[in-house]
């Protein structure tokens, strides 16, 4: 079966709420215009099979470009476009998903990169201007440009939020105003110098609108620094989400969606709760297990899990090489033969050697 994660910001139904305010610009702040002259240049456009989203250099000289684990995971293959320039292949460097952080970088690098420069985090405060740069969807990637949106921090410090039951619980993230679209997912947020003080990830959708969630420069930077020495952490190869998630079908091609959304009311209404895999890369942990696309996973290390955070609770606090028991019920994968439709399942996850244990 053929499956398409999204690849962009998804829907948030329960989020931290801020105060709201007014932007307050100081004396010493760029003009918005040159801000955006400045961070468009090293703004770029991840581009996958499945999706896409937004990325920016951080390290010109290495060819560095941070971005989400969401744009970039289960994808097959990549390529970012910088500025005018054709899109360029990329390879992952190094990925976190359950810190929704990634690296990659270019498989031939460019000549004359310009690269962005992060600035603390902690020194944001309430009414704050922030600017977020990205690429939204639904433009034709020929003459697609950069776009920028400006705002206020209404919220330096959400602690520990968990948007919904597909995403990671996100330990620190800057609540703000600068509206973020489907594809800008990965990109910069810039304070009043121009400095990168967030990366995007998250928006609320639904009866509150204007909230928009980026994740600290204070606790992404050493993550991003980790990940660009080539280290994979919480990844055994995995796309999943959430059983419960009302946008389920998204993550499926239109022929599938239907299937995939019936199966998930019938599992739900027999009182099944758990993580829906949307796939496996092959050869990776997942894969080996072997996990297949619609199983889903109710328990690990004789713990329930019903959320993507949850799981990487479990991982962040596994050892490289660890044997993990899983156990979980068949779907989608079931041939009513020699597996049957909720029939559980019980099997052993071993984590890569070479993983990276969590900072």
């Amino acid at each position: 079966m053929k499956v398409q994660p999204s690849g962009v910001v998804l829907a948030a139904a329960t989020v931290v709420l801020g105060v709201m305010a007014g932007p307050a610009a100081f004396a010493d702040d760029m003009d918005p215009k040159k801000i955006y002259e400045r961070a468009a240049p090293a703004t770029v456009q991840v581009l996958g099979k499945y999706g896409e989203g937004t990325g920016f250099i951080y390290d010109a000289e290495k060819g560095l470009i941070a971005t989400n684990a969401h744009v970039v995971q289960g994808e097959p293959s990549l390529k970012v476009k910088v500025g005018e320039q054709p899109p360029a292949p990329v390879r992952v460097v190094g990925i976190d998903p359950c810190a929704d952080l990634a690296v990659l970088t270019f498989t031939s690098k460019p000549p004359d990169l310009k690269s962005l420069e992060f600035g603390e985090s902690k020194e944001l405060e309430v009414a704050d201007t922030v600017t977020a740069l990205g690429y939204p969807v639904g433009i034709s990637e020929t003459s697609q440009k950069v776009v920028y949106t400006a705002g206020s921090v209404q919220n330096p410090n959400v602690v520990n939020a968990e948007p919904s039951t597909s995403f990671p619980r996100y330990p620190s993230t800057i609540q703000h105003s600068a509206t973020v679209n489907p594809g800008n997912s990965g990109g910069p947020l810039l304070d009043g110098q121009g400095k990168v003080v967030g990366i995007n990830a998250l928006t609320v959708t639904g009866a509150t609108q204007g909230q928009f969630y980026a994740i600290s420069s204070d606790h992404a930077r050493p993550i991003l620094d980790t990940l660009a020495g080539g280290v994979v952490q919480n990844d055994p190869g995995w796309t999943i989400v959430g059983l419960d998630d009302p946008e389920l079908g998204l993550y499926f091609e239109e022929k599938d969606a239907t299937k995939a959304e019936a199966a998930q009311k019938r599992l739900i209404d027999s009182g099944v709760t758990g993580v829906f895999v949307i796939n496996a890369r092959t050869n990776s942990p997942a894969g080996k297990v072997p996990l297949g696309t619609g199983d889903v996973l109710t328990a690990m290390k004789d713990t329930p899990v019903e959320s993507v955070a949850d799981v990487c609770d479990i991982l962040q606090s596994s050892a490289p090489g660890e044997k993990v028991p899983l156990e979980g019920v068949y779907s989608l994968t079931a041939d009513g033969k020699q597996t049957k439709f909720g029939e559980a399942w019980s099997a052993d996850l071993v984590l890569d050697k070479n993983t990276a244990p969590s900072p």
